[in-house]
Formats: C-alpha cells, structure tokens, sequence
C-alpha cells in the first residue's frame, strides 16, 4: 500500500512538473513574440527587420509549397530595400532568373508561358509594379545559384537561349555556333546543357573582351548560367556557395554599393549554406548574415497533395517546437515572429536570429514548390 502511495505521488508529481514546464514554456514565448493578422504581414516584416542587426545576407528558410513563402517573399523585399538590399539569390539556376528579369524589365506576359513549373508567378508581377516606382539601379533583380531541374529547367535554359538570340544576332563566333546548334535542336537533354555550360565557361573567360564586346549585359548573365550545376546532389552547398562567389564578384563590379542579399533557401541550408557564408574565408559576407527560419503551424502544403500540416523548425528540439506548436494552435494570431529565443533550445550545432511564424495562414497550397 506504501509501495502505491508514494508510485501513485510520483506520478502526480511528474504530471505537475511537465505541465509547469509547459506552462513555463508556452508564458516564456507568448511573452516574447509580435504576433498580427495575416493582414498586417508588411507591418510584421518591418518590425521583424527593424529588429535585427543590418547585414549583408538574409537567409530565409523555408519549407516549400506554403503560400505564405511568396507572401513573406514579397514583404521582406519591400522592408529590406530601404536598407539597400536588392539582390535575391535564388534556389534555381540562373537560366531561369534571367527569364524572371527579363520580365520584371520588359513586362512581356509572354515570358512568364514560359516558365516552367507553371504558375501564375504573381509575386514576379508585384515585384515589377514596385520596380517601376523605383530607380535603375534600385531596381530588385532575381540571380540562380543552384542546379538545374531536368523537369523545368532544360526548358527554361532554351528560352533563355533563344531570347538572347534574339537580341543578340550572330557574330560567327564560337558561341554563336554553339547557342545556335542548341537552338536547333527545339529542346535540351542533360548532355547538351552540359557541354553548353562546359564551353560557355572556357569561351568567356580566356576570350572576356570579345564575348564581353558582342554579348553587352548578357555576358555576366551566360557566365553566371556556365557555373550552375546539373541535377541535384547531396551535400551540395559548397557548390552553391562557388556559385554565390561567382555571382558577388559579378556585382561588386557592377553596384556602386557593396551588393547585399536577400535568399529563400529550403530550412536544411539554413546550417550547411549558412556555415559556408559565415564562417568561409572565402565569403565575401562573412559574419554578416541573418539566418530566419519559418514554422507553418496547420497549414496548406504538400508536393503532391495538400494537407494540413505543421512543418519547418526540424532545428529546435523536439519538445519544445512541440510546446512552440501547441501554444500557436491555441491563438487567434495568423503571423508572429520572435527575435530572442531565450525560451527555445535548439539541437547541437544549430542556430537562427530569428522565427516567424505562419499560423494557419493560406487557404490552399502553392501551384508550384518554389512560386504560386
């Protein structure tokens, strides 16, 4: 009877130790966060970037398909380009950022049929009516630092071919032949991209006046395109960060302020790409990044079909992206952010500045993974 008294007094005990510590929890974060309605997003954003340090690259991480990523996308390009940040790096290749800066300076609708995977790519026009109230060289521009998706991207490497060739008639040089045998063709396999990227990298660069000459402002573009790599790899972030250097050195020649960056990189890259920017001796935003991780509590995502789902900060330990879910759940609130995560342990080795939160937000899921 002793033995059951005091194993009964334990376990009431442990019951009231874990639901003080969840209480504990959930009264530490309600105290720390800016919570708004899905409506007062761009206020969020602002008082989210006003509160951090100023910095050279925001690395945003993601989970895809949520339809708040466009959302939040398009509000941190208007709160950071008042802090001089034009330029987003893209978890795409450049072939097809070209074809998103195209559109944003020529507005051709055309451009945006092309563009696989279909979407309605909504955020892209936003970004061009708020282009348009704003100078050239303050104008947001998209660049690709990462592979080439066989099911898109082929396709959008063509079209990228066949605008330039249209702007740019055939000089007969070695890279003409080359874009036009491609041309030619009416689409790319793996084989053909790879020798358009092995023979654009040689051909600029040992020959940089010529091409520099007959390309004009596609040069840098094509160079950029040469660098990307073909397919997706495990543990690829040292490549994606040899492609950023390749684009940094692209602009510093180019701006006339030191280029600063915005990135939407899936929640993964946040240690691996993040690590490479911070901490590389070769990174020419060392020690100047903000890292911000998005949780979507009881939203619309999924590749294939939509579900409801809590999805995102895989980085804080179990029980306390748990306790951070529950307490959501619990509020009306539809976006929130938190900037001290005193209250929030994170798993060995990780790291963020920032959280945001997306709670409930979105009746559907993204057409596409990357843009609705």
């Amino acid at each position: 009877m002793i033995l059951k008294t005091t194993v009964l007094a334990l376990l009431i005990s442990l019951g009231c130790t874990t639901a003080f510590a969840q209480a504990g929890t959930a009264d530490c974060i309600s105290g720390k966060l800016t919570t708004g309605t899905a409506e007062e997003l761009q206020t969020l954003t602002d008082q989210l970037v006003s509160s951090l340090p100023q910095k050279d690259f925001y690395l945003i991480g993601e989970a895809h398909t949520y339809l708040a990523n466009n959302d939040f996308q398009f509000a941190l390009i208007k709160s950071l380009h008042e802090k001089g940040i034009y330029n987003i790096a893209n978890e795409l290749p450049h072939a097809t950022c070209f074809l998103f800066n195209e559109y944003l300076q020529t507005g051709n609708d055309s451009i945006l049929t092309w563009l696989m995977p279909k979407a309605s790519y909504a955020v892209l026009k936003k970004v061009r009516e708020f282009n348009l109230t704003q100078p050239a060289a303050r104008q947001v521009r998209y660049y690709g630092i990462d592979y080439l998706d066989a099911d898109y991207d082929f396709n959008n490497t063509y079209h990228t071919l066949q605008w330039i060739r249209r702007q740019i008639p055939t000089g007969n040089l070695p890279l003409d032949t080359l874009i036009d045998g491609c041309l030619r063709k009416g689409q790319l396999l793996q084989q053909d991209i790879a020798i358009l990227h092995t023979q654009l990298e040689a051909q600029l660069k040992s020959q940089e006046v010529i091409y520099r000459n007959h390309f004009g402002r596609y040069y840098d573009d094509l160079l950029l395109m040469s660098g990307n790599m073909i397919g997706n790899r495990t543990n690829r972030d040292q490549l994606i960060f040899k492609s950023f250097q390749t684009l940094y050195s692209i602009l510093e020649k180019k701006q006339s302020d030191k280029p600063r960056f915005l990135a939407f990189y899936g929640i993964g890259h946040l240690e691996n790409l993040g690590d490479f920017l911070i901490r590389d001796a070769g990174s020419p935003v060392k020690a100047s990044v903000n890292k911000i991780g998005i949780q979507y509590v009881n939203c619309l995502g999924g590749w294939r079909e939509a579900q409801l789902r809590d999805d995102g900060l895989y980085q804080l330990k179990k029980k306390d992206l748990a306790e951070l879910i529950r307490y959501s759940k619990s509020q009306s609130w539809k976006t929130a952010f938190l900037t001290d995560l005193s209250c929030l342990s994170f798993k060995t080795g990780r790291s963020m500045d920032a959280i945001f939160i997306f709670n409930s937000y979105g009746d559907r899921k993204m057409t596409s993974w990357k843009f609705d």
